[in-house]
């Protein structure tokens, strides 16, 4: 660590206006509360709102509404006045306070909260508390040292499987019911880890193909000679091309497989038929188009890595407080998407036990905290380093989220705020990302 480790200490600045006092104490997560001593004039003038609005409000013989003498009101209507002044009070002493002080509010929304701990004639105590903007700290690029990235192998074997993977798009798919499962068949599974006789979800309908080369040994023996619907349970165990080192750290877990149902495919030829189907005018084209999808896929993923090592290092590199406000907006956020998948939704709602959800409460103020901190750091660099983003960058980026959720029409000028947001958010990350990339101390990366 550099030295910028969060504290829970409370620090506090004395200021001096000509009719006000405010001592600043700024507490953690963001939190601050201004202790302001308001003097006559400012009761005065706040008193004297007080009055114009129950005037306002009331109506008397003689009088037109709002027009009444200041004496007369506070006279008739003591109480009124009294409760209006605590409004009026907060407000003139807040305005004047925040012209000495000028601490900004975390945002628009941000609430503020007062109490009116005493007040006469003469003077006032209030004190007001807010969430601000954390102090972010300076990134210096040249601490993140890159470790090499392997990028993907693209050669012949790989450009076949995705054919492979492509002619299964369009093969003819027939249920396997009369007889049992065997070398050559495709199963949708369900798989679950089983602790002390409790199931966590380790995915859900995958399909895999039943043969040595597509599956692990102990899965395809496990599995041979069931049929849909059975439900296996047995022990995992390391692959045979596992590393001495991955056996070594290997842990055997019982699962639960649950065989959702079994499958044969009738792949189509390879020919220009097929190719026309996805766009290339024959074979030739068709290979040399996925070998070019395959080599960006490739660099993308290593991008990616090194922009993994990236957030890694400043969410452990950089630590500061946050407002809590915002990182509990954000676990909810990631929380309600989570119940969008009627699956989850199901399990939280009646197999998932008390323990269970406290620890997916936990795993999501984790990546809420990182997330909150990653948008400030990244938002900081991109201001120390002068970078640029252009409004077509941004766009282009919730076209292309948009996009992503199945929104194949997108109109540009008909793009939400909330996704326009998230967009400038992802351009933001990813212009920090690059600069810390090129700027570390291995810019020479393999990507």
């Amino acid at each position: 660590m550099i030295g910028l480790q969060v504290t829970s200490t409370t620090t506090h600045e004395a200021l001096q206006g000509e009719d006000i006092q405010v001592t600043i104490h700024r507490k953690p997560a963001c939190l601050v509360e201004l202790v302001v001593k308001a003097g006559k004039k400012i009761i005065d003038e706040a008193k004297r709102e007080a009055i114009k609005a129950v005037n306002k409000e009331v109506t008397l013989p003689g009088f037109r509404k709002g027009k009444a003498p200041e004496q007369t009101i506070l006279k008739r209507y003591p109480q009124d006045v009294e409760r209006e002044l605590h409004k009026t009070l907060a407000n003139e002493a807040y305005a004047e306070a925040q012209k000495l002080a000028r601490v900004p509010l975390l945002n628009q929304n941000a609430k503020i909260t007062f109490d009116l701990k005493d007040h006469s004639e003469e003077s006032a105590e209030l004190v007001f508390s807010f969430e601000t903007e954390p102090v972010v700290p300076a990134v210096d690029p040249k601490l993140f040292v890159a470790k090499p990235v392997a990028k993907a192998e693209v050669g012949e074997k790989q450009v076949e499987e995705a054919i492979k993977q492509m002619r299964f798009f369009f093969a003819d798919w027939k249920p396997v019911e009369d007889r049992a499962i065997q070398d050559g068949d495709y199963i949708m599974i369900d798989l679950d880890t089983l602790e002390n006789g409790v199931a966590h979800k380790v995915f859900r309908d995958v399909r895999f193909e039943v043969s040595k080369e597509r599956m692990a040994p102990w899965m395809q023996k496990l599995v041979q000679g069931a049929k849909a619907g059975d439900i296996l349970e047995g022990i995992s165990e390391a692959d045979e091309t596992a590393s001495e080192q991955e056996r070594n750290e290997f842990k055997p877990k019982q699962v639960r497989i649950t065989i959702l149902k079994v499958e044969s495919a009738e792949l189509p030829e390879l020919n220009d038929d097929l190719a026309k189907k996805v766009g290339a005018a024959n074979v030739e084209e068709m290979h040399k188009s996925i070998e070019k999808m395959l080599q960006e896929q490739a660099n993308a993923g290593a991008k990616e890595a090194l922009h993994e090592q990236v957030n890694a290092f400043l969410t452990e590199q950089y630590m500061f407080e946050l407002p809590k406000s915002l990182v509990e907006t954000e676990k909810e956020h990631r929380k309600q998407q989570m119940l969008k998948d009627p699956k989850f939704k199901k399990r939280w709602e009646s197999e998932l036990s008390q323990e269970e959800k406290e620890k997916t409460e936990a795993k999501l103020f984790d990546e809420a905290h990182k997330a909150v901190r990653l948008f400030y750091l990244a938002r900081a660099i991109v201001h120390q380093a002068n970078l640029s983003i252009t409004h077509q960058e941004v766009q282009q980026e919730a076209i292309a989220t948009m996009q992503a959720w199945n929104q194949s029409a997108v109109q540009p000028d008909n793009i939400p705020k909330e996704v326009f947001a998230l967009a400038l958010s992802k351009v933001i990350l990813a212009k920090a990302e690059d600069y810390i990339i090129e700027n570390g101390s291995q810019a020479e990366s393999s990507v």
